[in-house]
C-alpha cells in the first residue's frame, strides 16, 4: 500500500468506476458472456444473429466515436438500425424498430442478470460506499455509459451496492461521451456543479479513469483488478486493494461540505465543453482522447478471453 494513503478531508464528492472497482470481475469473461447471452435471447426472438451482432458492435463503436451531442443511447440505434438492415437486406418498419428496441429493455430485465448467477462480491464494496455515504459524501458511479441504466443497477447489485447510495449514474442514456474522453469526466463534474479540485475518483483502469486527473480531479487507484494500459506510475496517487480503501474511507472525517443538487439529466455538449475548458489542468487534446476511445471500442467489441483487458494499450 503506497504511503499516500493518509486521509484528508476537503471533498464535497465522492466517483467510483464499477468493473474492476466496486465489482471484482474479470471484464473479458463478463463481456463474453454478455455478447453470448444477448446473441441468443434475441435469435430466440426472431433477429437474425450474424446482423444482430454487427449492429451491435458497430453501434457500441459509434458510441465511443461520436462527439455531437447526442446521447450514447442515440448514438447507438441511429447506427445499429442501419447497419441490421444492410447486413440483412431488410428495411425494418417503425414498428419493428420499437419492436427491437423493447426487446433489448426485456432482455436486460430478465436474461441480462442471470450473468451474475453464483458471482461472489467483495464485502469490501459496500463497506466502503456505505462508510462515505453515513458522511455525507455524495457518491456518483462513474461508470462507462455504454449500457442502459437497468443492465448498471443489476451490475451494482452484483456486487453487492445499493443504487440509491448514488446520486448520479452514468449510462447510455444519460451520457454523450465515454471514457477515457475528458469530455466524459467534464459531463461528470458539470451533473455535480463543483471544481474538478474538489472531487476524488476511485478506479482501477489507469488510462480510462485516470484521465480525470486532467481536470484537476484527485485519483484513487484500486489495484485488486489494476488495468494499467499507459505504464502508470503507482507513486504518484493513492492506490491500494478495495479492502485498503475501505479502511481509508472509513477513516476518512465528515464532508464538511457536501455538492448539492447533484443532477441525473443529460449535460450539454456546450456545458460539458466549458466545463473542461474551466478546469483542464493540463493542455487537452480531444483527438488523442478520441482515438484512445476508439481503441477501448475496438476491445470491448473484439474477442474476449480472460485476461485480455490488461493487454490493451494506449499508444
Amino acid at each position: 500500500m503506497t504511503d499516500k494513503l493518509d486521509p484528508q478531508g476537503g471533498y464535497r464528492a465522492i466517483c467510483f468506476d464499477l468493473d474492476g472497482t466496486l465489482l471484482p470481475m474479470d471484464i473479458d469473461e463478463f463481456m463474453s458472456a454478455y455478447f453470448k447471452r444477448i446473441a441468443g435471447f434475441m435469435a430466440a426472438h426472431g433477429a437474425e444473429p450474424h446482423a444482430f451482432m454487427a449492429a451491435l458492435k458497430a453501434g457500441t463503436q459509434e458510441m465511443a466515436k461520436h462527439a455531437d451531442g447526442r446521447t450514447n443511447e442515440q448514438a447507438f440505434w441511429d447506427t445499429f438500425f442501419p447497419v441490421y438492415e444492410e447486413t440483412t437486406g431488410i428495411a425494418l418498419t417503425e414498428e419493428a424498430r420499437a419492436d427491437m428496441r423493447a426487446l433489448s429493455r426485456e432482455f436486460y430485465e430478465t436474461d441480462f442478470p442471470h450473468i451474475g448467477d453464483g458471482f461472489e462480491a467483495d464485502p469490501a464494496s459496500a463497506r466502503a460506499v456505505d462508510a462515505l455515504v453515513e458522511k455525507d459524501y455524495p457518491l456518483v458511479l462513474a461508470t462507462m455509459p455504454m449500457f442502459p441504466r437497468r443492465a448498471v443497477e443489476h451490475r451494482l447489485a452484483w456486487a453487492g451496492v445499493d443504487p440509491a447510495k448514488f446520486a448520479r449514474i452514468t449510462c447510455y442514456e444519460n451520457a454523450t461521451s465515454v471514457k477515457p474522453r475528458q469530455t466524459y469526466f467534464s459531463e461528470v463534474l458539470a451533473a455535480i456543479g463543483v471544481p474538478g479540485s474538489e472531487v476524488l475518483m476511485v478506479g482501477n483502469n489507469t488510462m480510462e479513469d485516470m484521465a480525470v486527473l486532467d481536470l484537476g480531479v484527485e485519483g484513487y487507484l484500486v489495484t485488486d483488478w489494476l488495468l494499467d494500459p499507459v505504464s502508470f506510475d503507482l507513486s504518484t496517487i493513492k492506490h491500494g486493494s478495495l479492502e485498503e480503501f475501505a479502511a481509508w474511507a472509513e477513516a476518512l472525517p465528515a464532508c464538511a461540505h457536501p455538492a448539492q443538487g447533484i443532477r441525473t439529466d443529460v449535460i450539454s455538449q456546450e456545458e460539458s465543453l466549458r466545463v473542461l475548458e474551466d478546469n483542464a489542468v493540463v493542455p487537452i487534446d480531444l483527438e488523442e482522447a478520441a482515438r484512445k476511445a476508439a481503441l477501448v471500442a475496438d476491445a470491448v467489441t473484439g474477442e474476449h478471453a480472460p485476461g485480455d483487458a490488461a493487454s490493451l494499450r494506449a499508444e
